[in-house]
């Protein structure tokens, strides 16, 4: 059985996935619910910021990559 903390958010991953595509944007400002915001901070390396009246500044920055050539 899995937990309810294990799920993913379907409508948060598309969300993420259409806002961040590429990988050229990495800070953008998202309306979310206070929920989907606990979510994404946990299950992707971003970070965000609460900006007021449901919207949250979300940054790929700070997130490491690392390239094989």
């Amino acid at each position: 059985m899995t937990s309810q903390a294990n799920t993913t958010d379907p409508i948060l991953d598309a969300l993420v996935s259409q806002c961040f595509r590429g990988g050229e944007v990495l800070l953008r400002e998202l309306r979310l619910t206070p929920e989907q915001a606990r979510r994404l901070a946990a299950d992707y390396p971003a970070r965000v910021e609460p900006l007021g009246q449901d919207w949250y500044e979300i940054s790929f920055q700070e997130a490491s990559c690392f390239y094989v050539n």
